[in-house]
């Protein structure tokens, strides 16, 4: 009865010895597929957040490239619009001197200049006179001004126009 005792003993040991050492063999595995994983999500980890520092530089890129052009347009949409205000200034300006132009006052002075002008064979003389109508030094002065008061250089290129001979062409046909 003993040795039947020890055997069952020695064979309770063995039976206990081999558990244990599968039991040890699969927690290696186990820790080994462990680590893995673990080594895994850490590296995903690490390229999620490079993708989501990428990302952030990315957005805040395009942000400051949006605030540019809206800013850009912005600008450019102001000085469109100063544009226009100066363009509608210019016309009402230039409308105001052609309605000085055509007064009464002015009309009936091309009979009194223009014969002057036309050239009688003795001398080109009169062609070289200096003749400024009161009118003609009025509008150059009018619209000289509202050059300056509006900081056109279109108004003022016309006052310079204006004030020079506004029959040139004519005396140059004549």
């Amino acid at each position: 009865q003993l040795e039947k005792e020890e055997s069952n003993s020695k064979h309770a040991f063995e039976m206990l010895s081999q558990d244990l050492t599968n039991s040890i063999a699969t927690s290696k595995e186990d820790r080994s597929d462990n680590a893995q994983t673990k080594a895994k999500t850490a590296q995903k980890e690490a390229d999620a957040k490079g993708d989501l520092q990428d990302t952030i530089t990315s957005r805040d890129d395009d942000q400051t490239y949006l605030s540019d052009l809206v800013s850009t347009c912005k600008s450019k949409s102001d000085d469109f619009e100063a544009r226009q205000t100066l363009r509608a200034q210019e016309i009402e300006a230039i409308e105001k001197a052609v309605e000085i132009i055509s007064s009464a006052s002015v009309s009936g002075s091309a009979d009194k200049h223009l014969p002057s002008l036309a050239q009688t064979g003795h001398s080109f003389a009169q062609l070289r006179a200096v003749t400024k109508n009161e009118n003609q030094i009025r509008v150059a002065a009018f619209l000289h001004e509202q050059g300056a008061k509006l900081n056109s250089r279109v108004l003022s290129a016309l006052a310079v126009k204006v004030s020079e001979d506004p029959f040139k062409q004519v005396k140059k046909m004549i």
